[in-house]
């Protein structure tokens, strides 16, 4: 075969192969467009379906919610104030305390007690020197012995003397002398037994003893100080009657009664505590007005309470503010801090649901009390707010009151 047959043989043969390839493009193509005409048409199909049973669900969700929906709500009722509950804190204190000295003047010589100590009634505490007092006692002793003796001679003297006038040997001026040398010596006498029970009281004064059954919380002189009349020496407290000063603020103090007995809390423990006085003016210190609580039968070894102690006492405080005590329940979130809550209004002949803004004014337990867009007799829903949307349209409707303090 010549070069030329074997040109044309090859260029007939991939002209052939071109028309094959062609051929299967084309075919390839068609069935494309065939599976996506199906793809599509089964979409629409299945979008079309869906969205008939999701109307379907939303026009039977709509319909439950509007017409068969039983909606719980409280009539709102107005108040000029709320009491709200505020805890105040005060000391505990002994009921008889005292800082204690000597009535007279002198060195003080030795102290029986310490810092601590448990001391009872009439028990020695602390002793003066002595030293001065008893050369006086010896001095005065001697001085009575004196005054007897003169008192003796009087006596006989006026005896005699009294024979004699008797036995007119002497004159009756004679005798009323004698008479009033004998008084003379006899209450030379009674002044040196009066200067000697004077004595005696006063070295029985130098021994300090406790006033009252307690405990020395503080020593504040040592031994051979020099005393002065009245300068502290110990300070003793009572720790069988305890009692509480709570400074009380402005408005609490005319809700409490005087011989009423209120709770305190010390450490999670109640006491039942007396109130015994109110002050008449205000603590300089703390603008507070104190109250006295004295602490009733409290076992100190189980309870272990002492002064300095601190105690608290929940009191009701009355604030001036337009509100009303709502349900916890009724509040759902709102925004830039304020709460919402859902009123039932009757809009062309409808119950409507619509949000309230709101304030919470004062929180406790499961009642808040707020203020703000609500007025007297507005129905407030109180429960199921998860089932409710502003605008929506709601049957069965059931009133309850709102009770408030």
């Amino acid at each position: 075969m010549s070069s030329t047959a074997k040109q044309a043989s090859g260029a007939e043969s991939a002209k052939s192969e071109k028309s094959a390839e062609n051929a299967n493009s084309r075919s390839g193509r068609q069935h494309l467009i065939l599976l996506s005409v199906g793809s599509f048409s089964l979409l629409a199909i299945l979008l079309l379906f869906s969205g008939e049973k999701t109307a379907n669900a939303f026009s039977e969700a709509e319909s439950m919610v509007m017409q068969n929906a039983s909606v719980e709500v409280q009539e709102i009722m107005l108040q000029n104030a709320y009491s709200k509950q505020r805890k105040v804190y005060g000391l505990i204190e002994s009921a008889t305390q005292a800082t204690i000295g000597f009535e007279l003047s002198g060195v003080i010589n030795e102290l029986y007690v310490k810092e601590g100590d448990s001391v009872a009634k009439g028990q020695a505490l602390a002793g003066l020197d002595l030293q001065r007092l008893l050369a006086q006692q010896q001095e005065l002793e001697a001085a009575l012995t004196r005054a007897q003796a003169d008192a003796n001679l009087a006596k006989l003297s006026n005896n005699r003397i009294a024979e004699l006038v008797k036995s007119k040997l002497e004159s009756s001026q004679r005798l009323d002398e004698a008479e009033a040398n004998l008084d003379a010596a006899n209450a030379a006498v009674n002044e040196v037994i009066a200067r000697q029970e004077r004595l005696a009281v006063e070295i029985e004064k130098s021994t300090l003893k406790a006033p009252f059954d307690g405990q020395v919380v503080s020593q504040i002189l040592d031994p051979g100080t020099v005393v002065s009349s009245g300068q502290g020496v110990f300070s003793i407290l009572s720790q069988q009657r305890l009692e509480a000063r709570i400074g009380l603020p402005t408005n609490s103090p005319l809700a409490l009664k005087i011989g009423e007995v209120y709770p305190l809390n010390f450490n999670g423990q109640v006491l039942n505590s007396r109130l015994s006085s109110i002050a008449k003016q205000r603590n300089r210190a703390t603008r507070a007005i104190d109250a006295v609580f004295a602490i009733e039968s409290v076992d100190l070894e189980q309870t272990y309470i002492m002064p300095g102690d601190i105690v608290s006492l929940s009191v009701d405080v009355d604030v001036q503010h337009t509100g009303a005590w709502v349900p916890v329940a009724a509040l759902a979130n709102g925004v830039r801090g304020l709460w919402t809550l859902f009123i039932v209004s009757e809009v062309d002949g409808k119950q409507i649901v619509q949000p309230r803004s709101v304030q919470v004014e004062y929180m406790e337990q499961d009642r808040a009390f707020v203020s703000g867009a609500i007025e007297q007799g507005d129905k407030l829903i109180v429960s199921g707010l998860q089932r409710f949307t502003p605008n929506q349209a709601v049957n069965n409707v059931s009133v309850k009151t709102v009770t408030g303090r």
